[in-house]
């Protein structure tokens, strides 16, 4: 995996009122930095550091987690990513994905933690378990989700 640090820079989580009938929870990843920066102690070597902004919403108006900070890149495809930042304000397609997957796994992990503490629901839903009824009322267990 070519990313090799997470930094979190501000977290911020607000309950702006208590929760009254349907609840949209919507968490949305956004790269808005890009810039090449040198890691290392003895030998220095080229990376990218990605800064981002992560925000899981409540809807209607109920609440917000924000979280910003940095994913420190090496890979292949530097080159190319720091051109199309440059460029567009896009990254490389492939790096992308992977940036965003890490983002989304470790900011919906805080996420779960800070919602929990504000009383609010989790920004991803977990599996439940349900009661099943077979034939001659036997119980079986099952998973959704």
């Amino acid at each position: 995996m070519p990313i090799i640090g997470f930094h979190i820079r501000f977290i911020s989580a607000v309950k702006k009122s208590l929760p009254k009938g349907r609840i949209d929870v919507n968490s949305t990843p956004s790269i808005v930095s890009v810039n090449k920066t040198q890691i290392g102690f003895k030998e220095k070597e080229d990376a990218l550091d990605i800064g981002f902004n992560f925000v899981t919403k409540y809807e209607p108006d109920l609440g917000e987690i924000k979280i910003e900070g940095n994913v420190m890149y090496v890979g292949s495809k530097m080159k190319e990513t720091l051109n199309s930042w440059k460029k567009e304000k896009k990254l490389a397609p492939e790096v992308d994905v992977e940036v965003k997957n890490f983002i989304f796994r470790k900011c919906l992990t805080i996420g779960i933690n800070l919602s929990e503490n504000m009383n609010m629901p989790p920004p991803l839903m977990f599996p439940t378990v349900v009661l099943n009824k077979k034939e001659k009322n036997e119980s079986d267990m099952r998973y959704i989700g």
